[in-house]
């Protein structure tokens, strides 16, 4: 009615948009605030999904019933930290102490069905081994090579070294880390796949990676760190290039805005300098040398707040990125924190992931500077020759201030001159989070790192099990093309019902 009602004088004088209708206030500090909630939120999504996928392929095979009160009930859970002010970060600081309980709950219950859904599919494949059987589940609709992270029972402690072989019976990149088994996987589309971890040293083979205390490399990326403890240098071997035109830094800026610290970010605070970046003295170590990953370690202390940054590359399809793990323990007031990429591309424009699609955006205005996105960003090079995808796992705000820089905006305690004092504390403790970089030629399209950013976000999930024969052999996958079990299930769920649903 209100729109019938609206006279063609009233039509004439409404604003018009083209894009998105996005708020200059009450908005941009939103997708950061409160980083814990943000964490779970997205944590959620994943297991959910996986849950899900899992529950489908355990009720296909008749080895469990489909948790439909469960899973529902565990959702709710999560709708309810999907709250306006909840998932936003502006709400009281108390209410967040009942939103994390009952995130952990949800957390709980998903992971209970992934892993009674997952029991169901391993009882019915082979799973005869010389060593530990493990099943890997990749929770993503595309087959996949990855890097796999498994905390394992051997009979006499965890061996100093490993050998792992793949369902054909071949030996694997493999090595320990931290008390963990790390091996390469491929793991078909929504499915699983049976590896036999035994104790000892693998057979030598030649391996891509080289690390040392400032330089990492791998078949795909040479990466060097400056004195400073920054990443410097990220040269792209498969096409060639610098993707940086300075090093990626970690940035500290001025937050204070002049109203709702929690919700905003002002303006001419983003365009300004940063107040400081994490810098030296640096304390780097190697922490990960073998055939599967390298990895340097970087330690920082910078106003205040304690940084650890873990860069990462791996081997085989993994080593398509380079990864950055965090560890941040903040106590920096009236700030916050960007990992900085100034990169060798420049564009007007960049690509944001929205998950459902996505949607390009020109450089900061001052209608439109902090933005949202989801898993990745994408800047290629106005020639169209190459570019770079920036991803990150459960950040979801960043500013583009020029061409050539992307800055994901990971934790901000602002000030309270907007009034809102309780909001002065937020994000103040300790930090874990994933992001990373994949080059490529081309556009993203054309090189599908929108992948990579789920890669990051999705990692293949290991489940030790028993030792027993399974009629399904050392694989199964859910959407594998061709899968007889699939169609059979299909056509029988077909003859019970006039609905027919075609996955």
């Amino acid at each position: 009615q209100m729109f019938l009602d609206i006279t063609p004088s009233e039509v004439a004088g409404l604003p018009r948009y083209t894009g998105e209708m996005e708020l200059t206030n009450h908005s941009a500090g939103s997708l950061t605030s409160q980083a814990y909630q943000k964490r779970w939120l997205r944590k959620e999504e994943l297991l959910a999904d996986a849950a899900e996928k899992t529950s489908v392929a355990a009720e296909w095979l008749g080895a469990r019933a489909y948790p439909l009160q469960r899973l529902n009930d565990a959702w709710t859970l999560v709708m309810g930290g999907h709250f306006h002010d909840i998932a936003a970060g502006t709400a009281t600081p108390k209410s967040y102490e009942f939103a994390w309980n009952d995130e952990v709950i949800a957390m709980n219950q998903f992971g209970g069905v992934l892993n009674n859904a997952t029991e169901a599919v391993a009882a019915a494949l082979n799973t005869e081994s010389k060593g530990v059987p493990i099943v890997v589940f990749n929770p993503l609709n595309i087959a996949r090579e990855d890097v796999v992270e498994a905390r394992l029972n051997f009979p006499g402690g965890t061996p100093s070294a490993v050998r792992v072989t793949g369902p054909d019976g071949k030996e694997v990149p493999a090595q320990i880390s931290s008390g963990k088994v790390l091996f390469v996987a491929r793991v078909p589309s929504v499915g699983y796949a049976v590896y036999d971890v035994q104790p000892g040293a693998a057979a030598a083979a030649a391996s891509t990676l080289a690390v040392s205390e400032n330089t990492l490399e791998n078949q795909y990326y040479r990466v060097k760190l400056n004195s400073e403890g920054d990443v410097a240098s990220i040269f792209d071997k498969s096409i060639g290039r610098e993707l940086l035109s300075a090093p990626a830094r970690l940035a500290i800026s001025y937050d204070n805005p002049e109203q709702w610290p929690a919700w905003n970010m002002d303006w001419d605070q983003e365009q300004a300098a940063p107040k400081a970046y994490v810098s030296g003295p640096a304390h780097s170590r190697v922490v990960e040398n073998g055939p599967v990953r390298v990895a340097v370690e970087v330690s920082r202390q910078t106003a205040g707040s304690w940084f650890v940054q873990t860069i990462r590359l791996s081997a085989g399809d993994a080593g398509k990125r380079v990864e950055f793990g965090n560890v941040v323990d903040w106590t920096t007031r009236e700030s916050n924190l960007k990992a900085t990429f100034p990169l060798a591309a420049s564009n007007r424009m960049a690509t944001y992931n929205w998950d459902i699609g996505t949607i390009e955006r020109p450089t900061a205005q001052p209608k439109k500077f902090e933005v949202p996105s989801h898993q990745w960003i994408d800047l290629t090079d106005m020639s169209g020759e190459f570019g770079a995808t920036i991803l990150t796992d459960c950040k979801n705000g960043s500013d583009k201030p020029n061409d050539n820089t992307i800055r994901l905006t990971l934790i901000r305690t602002p000030g309270t001159a907007g009034g809102f004092a309780d909001q002065g504390t937020q994000d103040i403790g300790h930090h874990e989070f994933l992001f990373g970089i994949a080059g490529h030629a081309g556009d993203w399209r054309h090189a599908e790192t929108d992948w990579q950013g789920q890669r990051l976000n999705d990692p293949l999930v290991a489940f030790e099990t028993s030792k027993h024969a399974g009629a399904l052999g050392r694989e199964f996958s859910l959407l594998k093309v061709g899968n007889p079990r699939i169609r059979v299930l299909a056509l029988k769920k077909a003859e019970q019902s006039d609905e027919v649903i075609v996955r």
